[in-house]
Order: C-alpha cells, then structure tokens, then sequence
C-alpha cells in the first residue's frame, strides 16, 4: 500500500507541473509578440525664431526640421521620460518630456509670454488614446487650442469659440493660453468658427472656414501670434 501511494503521490505531481507548464510563454519561440510601449508625438512651430525648428530626442535621434507655422508627421517614440533639443539655428532649447504608452500628444513650440517673442514656450497639449476611433461615420472631432501668448496679457480671461452655426450650440469659454477645448462633433464637409475675447466680447475671428473636415476626422484649430495678427492654424490628427 505504501508502494502503491508513493507511485500515486509522484503521478499527482506529473500532472501538476504539466500543467503549470502549459501556461507559461516560452520567451525562445520565434512568433512571441515583442513587448514595446510607444507613444505618437507630432511637432507644431508657432515661434519663428530661424529658418526652422530642428528636433532631435536622447541627444542622437534625429526627427528632422519644422518650418514655421508647420507641423510635423507624428513621431512614434519610446514612451517615458524623452530629452528633447530643439534648435533654431542660433539658439537652442533642452527639456524632458513624458510620455504614456499608447497614447498621441501634439507637441507646440510659441512664444514665451513673459518676454515677447524674445525666447520660446513648450506646451504638450491634449493627449488622446492612439488607437481609438477619431468619430463616427460622416462626422468629424474638432477641438481648439488656445496657443496665443497675449492671453497672459491683452486676453488674461481666455478666448472663447463656436464652432458651426450657433443653432448647434458648440460653445467652449474661457480657455486660458496653454488649453483647449474638448472634441466637438460636426458633420464631415465644411463648417466655420469664431473666436471672441470671453472679458469684453470683442470679435478676434468672426467668420472662418473649416473645408473638407474628413468623415472619421479628428482636427485641433490652433489661436497664435498676438492682439495684432490673431492667426489660426488647422492640424488633422486623424
């Protein structure tokens, strides 16, 4: 009986470690998915300081040169902590940067509010899941960043926009420099917009055209340069 208990016991055992074995990964097979946790980064320049803004990320990695008033591809980058170097030609800026996996960030290089258009400002704005879907079909997603430095000053209580006719009521208040509004869902084709100093009601933007918003697209409406030359910029992120 003993004999027989330990024959039993050991074919007990057999069985567990098989098992257990079975729902491992074997890390040597030559179809296992690798492991890599990315982030989509796209560059804006809103400060024309040179002929250009060159980029690059670790101090060796090269994502090439934005013109101004231009935007760049996204940029699939490790996710974590990244050192960037953006050079103007006779100046350049340093900084860190975090990033999430799996997530898309509109990087935006403008002028530094403090001193005019003397140095620059970084502002990561909006991050957004990569992979979902930008809508729904024969709509399109449109936000609004606030990129213009004069909202420190002249704008101090933000800007305010409205996006298609007003009978939809797509309205956002008070964005301060650095913000931006949520995604509003319009349908695909053209729309229009206007943007007003939320303070006194004066009209910056009265009417401007939004064409060919894409079924499923997903846009932000850039505000930049000062009181004087109020300027917009449109980035299709999807």
């Amino acid at each position: 009986m003993k004999r027989t208990g330990m024959i039993g016991l050991a074919s007990i055992m057999i069985v567990i470690l098989i098992v257990s074995l079975s729902g491992c990964t074997d890390v040597n097979q030559t179809n296992a998915p690798p492991t890599d946790y990315r982030s989509n980064v796209m560059f804006v320049n809103l400060s024309h300081v040179g002929s250009g803004m060159s980029i690059s990320f670790d101090t060796t990695h090269s994502l090439g040169t934005v013109a101004y008033a231009q935007k760049s591809t996204y940029q699939n980058l490790p996710a974590g902590s990244r050192y960037f170097i953006f050079n103007y030609g006779a100046a350049a800026d340093t900084l860190n940067r975090g990033f999430d996996a799996d997530n898309q960030y509109t990087f935006f290089s403008v002028f530094e509010p403090a001193n005019g258009d003397v140095s620059r400002h970084y502002e990561l704005v909006g991050q957004g899941y990569t992979w979902a879907s930008a809508g729904v079909k024969d709509s399109a997603l449109v936000r609004f960043v606030n990129m213009s430095s004069d909202t420190i000053s002249d704008f101090s209580s933000g800007l305010s926009f409205t996006l298609g006719p007003a009978s939809l009521n797509l309205v956002a208040t008070g964005v301060q420099f650095g913000g931006s509004t949520s995604y509003m869902k319009v349908a695909a084709g053209n729309s229009s917009y206007m943007v007003v100093v939320e303070a006194t009601g004066d009209t910056l933007i009265p009417s401007a055209q939004l064409s060919a918003l894409q079924s499923y697209g997903r846009y932000s409406v850039v505000i930049y340069g000062n009181n004087t030359s109020i300027q917009t910029l449109v980035v299709q992120e999807h």
